[in-house]
């Protein structure tokens, strides 16, 4: 392959990544609007809808281990191409289902179909850059990858007026084939075949031992762990409560979660330049301290003003414009935190990433009861949480 190809792949392979990122995401964003007709059409509680998004991220959080083993025997390619076309089939079979147990099912496949791009993706992506060209280039598909919270739920409610809630999974599945057939045509294969890890499960054992003893490589990812959790229980709940709760359309609910992942994309935008000026650590710390300031308001506004939804969103951009500094230099600093092959690293990385999904979404359909408060306070802790955390891995 001429150099001039390998450059070109290398440029436009994260772009086409993020496209299929997007799509796989869209699988519960764009469908987040659909939960009360899904409700009704499909005779579901209220706990049997949040359970088909825990029931996602428990699937997406189910292979990435043996996903990053794979990779490092096989190669990126391989992985991430066969995985897409098992998530184009997936969220096909969604779109038929017609009851709870046969949706359920297929989200759960729909998610266990998602690490073999965020593994194989992901591991390309920090081959293929150093470390302050990862942080930007993770920062831009962060910025371009928000568009499924984002914009998902808005577009969504456009396409449940026109098709209904069974139409979003045939949107979701025509981008999906755009994408993976792009990416065949355009990923590079960043593992060439002489560096390949065979399979030895002792070995493979070991390495994830020592990851997962690496103290400093485990308190990030707690780190950035929490943050994400408060973001999957404003995920989570944010539908019933604007749109059952305080009776908004699922327009409304689609416009809000735009205004407030707008404030996200923004500060993507701005990590290259605070990059440059702070460096990695300060940059770090910024974010924090950003995103404690919207969780603490979170919390004082549930408690002293229970049904005041504006200031709830207010604070909650807040928290979204903080966390968009922490996600992409933690992202670089966690796989530089140990020397283990780059499929292990990623994979033990996405396992423990999602598995906070789950717990975001578990405590949202657990705790959840309609208000404010039972929203806002558990996004409160978790950013508690992540700072005192960070302040430990700051003195080590």
């Amino acid at each position: 392959m001429s150099s001039h190809l390998k450059t070109s792949k290398s440029l436009i392979f994260p772009l086409l990544l993020v496209m299929y990122e997007i799509a796989t995401y869209l699988s519960n964003d764009m469908y987040l609007p659909a939960l009360p007709e899904m409700i009704h059409d499909l005779s579901l509680s209220t706990r049997e809808a949040q359970w088909t998004l825990t029931t996602w991220f428990i699937g997406t959080a189910s292979l990435p281990l043996i996903m990053g083993v794979i990779s490092d025997r096989y190669g990126r390619r391989p992985v991430l191409l066969s995985g897409g076309v098992v998530y184009i089939l997936s969220t096909l079979l969604c779109a038929f289902a017609t009851n709870a147990s046969n949706l359920l099912i297929m989200r759960f496949v729909e998610g266990a179909a998602i690490p073999s791009m965020m593994v194989a993706g992901y591991a390309c992506i920090h081959e293929l850059y150093d470390r302050n060209e990862a942080i930007r280039i993770l920062a831009l598909m962060s910025a371009i990858t928000v568009l499924a919270p984002a914009l998902g739920p808005l577009f969504g409610s456009f396409i449940l007026l026109a098709s209904g809630w069974r139409g979003i999974f045939w949107v979701i599945a025509v981008l999906s084939v755009i994408s993976v057939v792009s990416l065949y045509y355009w990923m590079p294969e960043t593992l060439p075949a002489e560096k390949r890890e065979p399979v030895h499960f002792i070995s493979i054992f070991k390495q994830y031992g020592r990851v997962l003893t690496n103290k400093h490589f485990m308190l990030l990812v707690f780190v950035i762990g929490f943050i994400f959790t408060g973001f999957i229980v404003w995920i989570s709940a944010g539908p019933l409560l604007v749109i059952q709760t305080f009776h908004f359309s699922p327009m409304a609910f689609g416009w809000i979660q735009a205004f407030i992942f707008a404030a996200f994309i923004l500060a993507n935008f701005l990590v290259k330049h605070l990059l440059e000026k702070i460096g990695v650590q300060r940059l770090i710390w910024l974010g924090i301290v950003i995103t404690l300031c919207g969780g603490i308001l979170l919390g004082v506004f549930a408690f002293f003003l229970p049904d005041a939804l504006s200031l709830f969103i207010i604070a909650m951009t807040i928290y979204s414009f903080g966390a968009a500094f922490c996600f992409p230099p933690l992202n670089r600093c966690i796989i530089e935190a140990s020397d283990e092959p780059m499929g292990v690293r990623v994979a033990l990385f996405t396992v423990l990433w999602t598995s906070f999904a789950v717990l975001g979404s578990l405590i949202a359909s657990i705790y959840f009861d309609g208000s404010i408060p039972s929203t806002a306070y558990p996004i409160t802790l978790s950013i508690v949480l992540s700072c005192l955390l960070m302040m430990v891995a700051a003195r080590k």
